[in-house]
């Protein structure tokens, strides 16, 4: 069904995509920004634009792909369109029709044939291509590759090994990395060390980076803890006082006592340390700040001034105490940025060595080179001779990076045009709410910044820039956009939804007016005290099947269950005819913030429920069963006596035995696991003990590639792994194979060195959920950016970030230079790090309602807010209050045959009806079982034949002859010895061959005596010298000339040969060829020398057609050339 669009938005659509003006399109979720986009391109090519003048950047790959899918399908159904079709297509573009229509027919052609292609791509595919252009001027390797993610991590991996070696004869090197091991806990020393490495423009002078540390930290060049501390002891209060202190605290009240009890007994410690530990609580909280109160109004009556002279040592040592903190901030920081510096130097040199560049190398580069003085005007002259319009997608999502290189490009053709008077535009589409990858270097001040900026640098160079907004969502139902708006309507709940906190909140507008549609809340299932474990192998996440998470997911499983039955009555609307029509298992998408144990018990609930599910849209490769299936595999094949991963194979999919068969087997034996096996006589056991034998055999001989390749294509293992595990394995299983390929081409193949490598390596894959079939998806909310659904729930609503989600590096300011600083804890942090933690977290609570926004905006017509808590209840400001807080007003009681009586409110009403009947759900099988199997063994063509070997004869022959020989030392080599001279020898001056040839024999034959050598040279001297073979052996002759052919017979068969012509010759208008052979001529020539000659002739007909051609045989013993008659060849032809 086809709604109008109202002319408010259309005019909108024709302000934003007009090529004459910059634009910098605002748009709320759904609200067409593709379209767009798309009728820009269009109306530039319409305009007369070169595809070649203009860069359209788009945030991912795929994105990148749907949008050339949209402009070349727009183009390509130009060139069938009547005339009356093809300008109201135009027209609905925005822009008017060519007087020559064939104009634009002619578009899509001068798309495709544009050198290089019309340039949709993504920032990082356009940064390549510019570091291609100009190598030398950005110092990268001429002919880099791009390292894709799991080469990258390879490379680090190899870095930070060559480092943490290096450290052991390095005594600087080693104290960092020791501070660094001491201060991270299990998992945390990979993080920060990763956060660290990608800072690599600042660690270029990590010393530098060191040196301003003390500055942006408030110390002075010459602290250090030990003099703060003598300060702490020696400065204010006078340790000698301490005594008289606490017999006044003596006097005073209970809390007085004791702390003048703390007064004595660190008076009675000598000064260091423990005279601090004691000292220090009197005056400082256990953060080390300063106490509001040291003393009581008891101890003022007594020593009137006393508690106001010790509030001031309190803020004494209190200034002292964080000065200590930005001392150890200052050591444990420079820890890192060694120790990071040694893992980036060892980096960049192997990317050297492979010659790659990853990602960010791409970026900064660019920006290196585009940021320097003329580098963008003469990237723009050398990108097709100019670039006059950029187009870029999903700018809320560009980093500050990728903003400097576009900011670069838009400044230099900008800047008054330049020596061009041709007119150049800059467009940008985005949506300040939708930033939500704060860790890839985006935020909406970025968003706002640049608009701001672009807009006045290209008002300044007397050309138009039109802000656009646009509101109208193509999406989602009014119901559903009602809620969002109400949700985000409070203040704090909109915090951070958009960059100027001064703008009225969002409101959103929808085209599917009259659709129905529902968000509905579900209390959220509480958690309870749990009983005692009674089965402590599980894991500790592990989600019990009466846990919170555990009954969310079932309670959904369940749901869609119901939507999918073949008697549901409820009904979504079609996306094409707006009709009502059953639910599917494609219509509902699952939205979480983060992969937990709630993530895999929802999938496994789904899968348990039998409802169709596409599996997690990430993999992570070294942990997924399949892969850690294969590496047990490897590890058993190489090493017999590991039971471990003899037995995890055993029960794999690969060999498919059970615990019963695997009790039969291991308990009680005397040995290791792999010799019982191959004693047992159990036909399971002995049928898995041969084909793990064959694996043994198999990872002796064949590269880690090939070794798995046998395993997964004709061990069966692929089809078992899919039966087992479902379609997702398939995933994980190309992601391994694909590595395993990659590491063969890099390194020396090694099977042991391949699994200890993947073992190694964090390799997660992104699997493209776009592209799923009729399945229901379980996803992020980062990962559902830019995806949408008729229903989608939300069952992670009752958590806030986790604070190990905080960041710990922090970029600091001294006078003007920046630096990084380290501070893993908070009770940790000096001030200036602590202000900037107390930021940083308020930008993630900021970025925790803009994943909100992203996650409501994703549904169509149904929106299911739901949840699950422990015992201490949800964190006020999570994602639950934020949308009752917003609707509760607006809410209305409901009922659920999944949940609990008054457990359900409403906001809006779903679709019902009898709508288009229900088809059968079928549950996903993955590949048909033929695809899988391994097809028999096709029938092996017969060989060529070998015409030397046609009548069966010669060959034998030709042995015969060299077994008479045999009785001469080596004959059996001498045949070969007289081929190769003859072969060599013609292109040696005639006076020279002698010499020559007993070069050459007694090289090749050593062991041959001085006689038969001298015999053997002459024969072939003499041979050559004939004058009836000189034509052989003449300028327009060749030796071993290869031929393959089929030959047509004249009872309609073919033959098909292969072999080498000993000499082949162009005499005249004749073509002769010659066959040697090193016995002497016999009376009757054999027949099978004649068939040979004749299958070589019969070949060359059809190369020479019109030629004369002869065929001869060179017997070198007596010598002679002997000529075969046509007659006698055509005979033998006929008898083969």
């Amino acid at each position: 069904m086809r709604y109008p669009i109202p002319a408010r938005t259309r005019e909108n659509q024709k302000r934003a995509s007009d090529p004459r003006v910059s634009a910098w399109v605002s748009a709320h979720a759904g609200s067409g920004k593709t379209h767009v986009l798309t009728q820009r391109v269009v109306r530039l090519l319409l305009a007369g634009v070169a595809p070649s003048r203009l860069i359209c950047l788009t945030f991912t790959k795929a994105a990148a792909a749907n949008m050339s899918a949209r402009v070349f399908g727009m183009l390509a159904g130009w060139t069938l369109d009547d005339d009356e079709s093809l300008r109201a297509k135009i027209r609905a573009t925005g822009a008017e029709p060519p007087e020559d229509l064939n104009v634009a027919r002619k578009l899509f052609a001068a798309a495709v044939e544009t050198p290089g292609g019309l340039k949709i791509q993504t920032i990082h595919a356009f940064c390549e291509r510019v570091l291609h252009l100009f190598p030398f001027e950005a110092n990268v390797p001429a002919e880099f590759r791009a390292a894709e993610d799991l080469e990258r991590a390879e490379l680090l991996a190899l870095a930070r090994h060559q480092a943490f070696a290096a450290a052991a004869d390095d005594p600087l090197l080693g104290a960092a990395l020791a501070r660094v091991a001491e201060e991270t806990l299990e998992g945390g020393f990979e993080t920060i060390l990763n956060a660290a490495l990608a800072q690599r423009a600042a660690l270029e002078n990590v010393e530098a980076l060191i040196g301003r540390l003390p500055d942006a930290l408030g110390l002075s060049p010459g602290d250090d803890a030990a003099s703060i501390r003598r300060a702490m002891i020696e400065d204010g209060v006078h340790w000698s006082e301490w005594s008289e202190l606490a017999t006044i605290f003596a006097q005073g009240s209970s809390t007085d006592q004791k702390q003048g009890r703390l007064l004595s007994l660190a008076a009675s410690r000598a000064p260091g340390e423990e005279c601090i530990a004691s000292y220090a609580p009197v005056f400082l909280t256990k953060d080390m700040n300063a106490r509001a109160s040291v003393a009581t109004k008891k101890i003022e009556a007594i020593a009137p001034g006393l508690p106001q002279r010790l509030l001031t040592e309190a803020q004494r040592l209190a200034a002292l105490a964080d000065k200590l903190r930005a001392i150890d901030t200052r050591d444990r920081t420079a820890a890192l940025l060694r120790l990071a510096a040694a893992c980036l130097q060892r980096y960049e040199a192997l990317k050297r060595v492979r010659g790659v560049l990853d990602f960010d190398d791409m970026i900064e580069r660019t920006r290196a080179l585009l940021t320097r003085d003329g580098g963008a005007a003469w990237a723009l002259y050398k990108l097709d001779r100019g670039v006059d319009h950029i187009l870029v997608d999903e700018a809320q999502d560009t980093s500050e990076a990728q903003w400097a290189i576009l900011e670069a490009l838009a400044a230099e053709f900008m800047a008054g045009a330049g020596a061009r008077t041709v007119r150049r535009t800059f467009f940008a589409v985005g949506d300040e709410k939708q930033s939500i990858f704060s860790f890839q270097g985006a935020s909406p001040q970025s968003f706002g910044r640049m608009r701001d900026l672009l807009g006045r640098r290209i008002s300044d160079a007397g050309q138009t820039f039109d802000p656009v907004p646009l509101d109208l969502s193509f999406r989602s139902a009014k119901n559903i956009l009602d809620a969002v708006d109400l949700v985000f309507h409070p203040p704090e709940a909109r915090r951070g939804l958009q960059a100027d906190a001064t703008e009225p909140p969002p409101t959103h507008n929808a085209l599917k007016h009259d659709i129905p549609g529902m968000l509905e809340i579900w209390a959220p299932i509480a958690g309870s005290k749990a009983p005692d474990p009674t089965e402590w192998s599980l894991p500790l996440d592990l989600p019990r099947e009466t846990s919170p998470p555990a009954e969310l997911a079932e309670r959904i499983a369940r749901k869609i269950g119901s939507f999918i039955h073949p008697a549901s009555r409820e009904r979504i609307h079609d996306s094409q005819s707006g009709a009502l029509r059953a639910i599917r298992p494609g219509d509902v998408m699952i939205l979480v913030r983060r992969r937990d144990a709630f993530f895999e018990a929802m999938v496994r609930a789904l899968k348990s429920a039998g409802v169709p599910v596409a599996g997690a849209d990430r993999l992570e490769i070294a942990t997924h069963i399949a892969v850690m299936d294969l590496l047990a595999a490897a590890r058993a094949a190489m090493m017999p006596d590991d039971d471990y991963s003899l037995a995890c194979v055993l029960k794999s999919p690969l060999v498919g035995l059970d615990d019963e068969d695997l009790i039969a087997l291991a308990p009680h034996r005397p040995g290791s696991l792999d010799a019982a096996l191959g004693a047992s006589l159990i036909d399971g056991h002995t049928q898995a003990a041969r084909k793990i034998a064959r694996w043994r055999d198999w990872a002796g001989k064949t590269s880690p590639f090939e070794f798995f390749s046998r395993l997964l294509g004709p061990g069966g293992g692929r089809r078992a792994f899919l039966a087992r595990l479902g379609a997702e394995a398939g995933d994980a299983l190309d992601e391994f194979m694909a590595f395993a390929l990659e590491h063969e081409r890099s390194e020396a193949p090694s099977l042991a060195a391949f699994v200890h490598e993947i073992e190694a390596l964090d390799m997660t894959v992104k699997r493209d959920m776009e592209e799923a079939e009729d399945l229901v998806r379980v996803m992020t909310v980062h990962a559902a950016k830019g995806l949408e659904a008729k229903i989608v729930f939300l069952p992670d609503t009752c958590g806030l970030p986790p604070s190990s989600n905080d960041r710990t590096l922090f970029a600091l300011d001294a006078h003007g230079r920046p630096t990084l600083a380290w501070s893993p804890r908070k009770k940790e942090d000096p001030a200036s790090v602590a202000n900037q933690r107390e930021a940083a977290r308020g930008e993630i609570d900021n970025e925790y309602r803009r994943l909100l926004y992203v996650a409501l905006t994703r549904a169509e017509e149904r929106l299911y807010v739901c949840g699950h808590h422990g015992l201490r209840g949800r964190p006020a400001g999570c994602w639950f209050d934020l949308v009752e807080a917003g609707l509760d007003h607006a809410l209305t009681p409901a009922s659920d045959e999944f949940a609990p009586a008054g457990s359900v409110r409403r906001f809006g009403e779903p679709a019902f009806g009898v709508g288009q009947a229900q088809a059968p759900i079928v549950a996903a099988t993955g590949a048909p079982g033929w695809l899988l199997e391994q097809a028999a063994n096709e029938r092996e063509p017969a060989p060529p034949l070998r015409p030397s070997s046609a009548l069966s004869g010669a060959d034998e022959m030709e042995r015969l002859e060299l077994q008479r020989d045999a009785g001469r030392a080596f004959g059996a080599q001498r045949g070969l010895l007289v081929h190769q001279l003859l072969q060599s020898l013609p292109g040696v001056a005639a006076d020279q061959r002698d010499a020559a040839a007993l070069r050459y024999l007694r090289a090749q034959a050593p062991g041959m005596g001085g006689d038969a050598l001298a015999a053997l040279a002459n024969e072939v001297i003499q041979s050559l010298s004939l004058p009836a073979a000189a034509p052989l052996f003449g300028a327009r002759s060749r030796a071993e000339a290869a031929i393959a052919a089929r030959i047509a017979r004249d009872d309609g068969k073919s033959i098909e040969i292969a072999g080498r012509i000993d000499r082949l010759a162009e005499v005249g208008d004749e073509i002769w060829i010659a066959d040697f052979k090193t016995g002497a001529p016999v009376a009757d020539t054999p027949q099978a020398y004649v068939a040979q000659l004749a299958l070589y002739r019969a070949a060359l007909g059809e190369l020479y057609p019109g030629r004369s051609l002869r065929a001869f045989i060179l017997w070198t013993a007596t010598p002679r050339l002997q000529e075969i008659a046509a007659e006698a060849m055509e005979a033998a032809l006929a008898a083969i």
